[in-house]
């Protein structure tokens, strides 16, 4: 029987980074994954079959607790993917008193729309969709925790730079009247996943939905404006007076300096106060990244 690792990443992606880095640093034995094995990753991809047959987890190492990066797209993929793991790892673990892995799933904070939402919050199924079904799997069925992530950055990563979303002046136009923005740093990310795995509380206290931002609020609209082309579509925009009350400015240069205003959708009080830890790294659009 071989001995388990600590922490297994899923993904190696964005957020992964972050925390096989953190786990480095802490001095926890860990592996990460993927789809091309580069940097010592283990090549691996999740390819579920309709019937169930595993064929990908047994390329995979026994871990206390397992991160899911990556989407899952409903319950038969999730199902299949942590039943195979699971079953494989009861039966390889030594001294593992036939427990269970940790199953920690990243989400996102899309599918909350009240305001403010918090980890008891029912998010929209519409706005879900298949990747909400898989985290009631994740929940529901094993016990797991499904972390929703608010909008991540870091490094290249920059919110300044997300104005190349709004490609039309429609689609800037539809973020005027909630100008609100969530963000979470990526090593934040890895903070709070790690302080999930490695926590000694129960599996039940742990289980559900928490969701995860750095507790501020930021004005989109603020952030995206030092893209020429937002600000010529705000500039168009402001011409309408409709606009212009909405919000209280004239001039692109008031909608920057002047008070921003925004409400907070999100919630992520439960999180930092029941782990006892808080987030480090706050975005600012003038200022380089803190990590």
């Amino acid at each position: 029987m071989e001995l388990p690792l600590q922490v297994l990443v899923l993904g190696r992606g964005f957020v992964g980074k972050y925390l096989t880095d953190l786990l480095e640093e802490k001095g926890i034995n860990y592996a990460s994954t993927t789809t091309d094995g580069r940097d010592g990753t283990i090549k691996w991809q999740y390819l579920s079959a309709e019937d169930g047959t595993d064929t990908q987890t047994s390329a995979l190492p026994l871990a206390k607790s397992v991160v899911v990066t990556f989407p899952l797209l409903g319950s038969t993929v999730t199902r299949n993917l942590i039943e195979n793991y699971t079953r494989r790892n009861r039966h390889g673990i030594a001294d593992s008193n036939n427990a269970a892995p940790r199953w920690i799933y990243l989400g996102s904070t899309r599918p909350f729309k009240e305001s403010p939402s918090d980890r008891y919050t029912t998010p929209e199924v519409t706005a879900g969709g298949a990747r909400l079904e898989a985290e009631e799997c994740v929940i529901n069925y094993f016990g797991g925790c499904v972390l929703n992530l608010a909008g991540l950055w870091g490094g290249e990563r920059v919110p300044s730079r997300w104005g190349r979303f709004y490609t039309t002046k429609e689609k800037l136009r539809s973020r005027l009247e909630d100008r609100s923005l969530h963000l979470l740093h990526g090593a934040d990310a890895a903070r709070a996943i790690c302080a999930v795995a490695m926590s000694n509380s129960t599996p039940t206290s742990l289980s559900g939905r928490w969701l995860v931002s750095d507790t501020r609020v930021y004005d989109i609209l603020q952030s995206i404006t030092l893209d020429n082309r937002v600000c010529g579509f705000l500039s168009t925009l402001l011409e309408d007076e409709n606009v212009r009350t909405l919000l209280k400015a004239s001039t692109v240069d008031q909608v920057v300096t002047g008070e921003s205003a925004v409400t907070k959708r999100i919630d992520s009080s439960h999180f930092w106060n029941d782990f006892n830890t808080e987030p480090k790294y706050f975005y600012a659009r003038d200022k380089p990244d803190p990590y």
